[in-house]
């Protein structure tokens, strides 16, 4: 799709949108008790739409809206271990990941909510998926504090299921992240010690991206081995991975990181 058509389109989602834009700056600001208003941001990535609410011209907090003009349109089918949450759901999900892992600075702070948004806290940082394009030589930073950020959520029995690179922020000296975009949940035949394994394959996996930095974890799969072994708990190591056919077929186009992981985690 070219930059012209999409431009149109999100012209027109958010014209769409605007009403309940306009309700929910009302509502903001007689609950904050200051003048609200709220800008769309530029990510197109969520399910839902994203505003920043803007006091005196400075960002105060972000703002994720429910939409009946956006959302999951893939089918889920059985065999899949993840599905997208409904709207509902996302909003649930998303504010009790925060409420756990803010307390641990490891999340956005949640701030408010109605039925059909949530507000939480903004940080001025970046994803680490385009922090990496622009600083590669920094992969290795990056990456050892990637896994134990998954490692702590999951100590305050929180699994994200989407953890992608795009799912991280990282501040702009670099020294600290935290997780972000909380949109699935297991399916019903998941063990939750699988759903912990598979946090780190993803993430494993998103890090082979050449743009990315890959060929600095390619090159250097040791130093991945005493990351993982520092920092992945025993439960994640053991669960059987085998139920993620999809992951494990892009794995194969690394043979030597395939067999590495292979002893790393079961099933793979």
């Amino acid at each position: 799709m070219s930059f012209s058509i999409r431009w149109l389109k999100r012209r027109y989602q958010h014209a769409l949108i605007s009403p309940k834009r306009r309700e929910l700056e009302q509502r903001l600001s007689n609950d904050w008790e200051k003048p609200i208003r709220l800008v769309p941001a530029s990510t197109s990535e969520s399910y839902d739409e994203i505003f920043y609410a803007i006091h005196n011209d400075a960002r105060v907090a972000v703002v994720r809206v429910n939409s009946p003009h956006r959302g999951p349109k893939d089918p889920v089918k059985p065999e899949d271990p993840i599905y997208p949450l409904d709207s509902a759901g996302r909003l649930e999900r998303e504010w009790t990941a925060y409420s756990k892992l803010s307390a641990v600075d490891l999340s956005p702070q949640p701030l408010w909510r109605s039925d059909d948004a949530i507000a939480c806290s903004w940080f001025d940082w970046e994803r680490v998926s385009r922090y990496l394009v622009q600083h590669r030589s920094r992969f290795w930073d990056v990456f050892e504090k990637l896994l134990p950020a998954i490692r702590l959520m999951h100590e305050q029995g929180v699994t994200h299921l989407d953890m992608n690179l795009g799912n991280f922020l990282i501040s702009r000296d670099g020294k600290k992240i935290v997780i972000i975009d909380f949109e699935f949940d297991p399916n019903d035949w998941l063990t939750y010690e699988q759903q912990l394994g598979f946090d780190y394959l993803r993430v494993i996996l998103d890090c082979t991206k050449r743009r990315r930095g890959g060929q600095y974890l390619l090159s250097d799969l040791d130093r991945m081995v005493a990351t993982i072994e520092k920092n992945v708990e025993p439960a994640a190591r053991e669960a059987d991975l085998s139920f993620a056919p999809r992951q494990l077929h892009r794995l194969k186009k690394y043979p030597e990181l395939q067999a590495r992981l292979s002893k790393l985690f079961h099933g793979i």
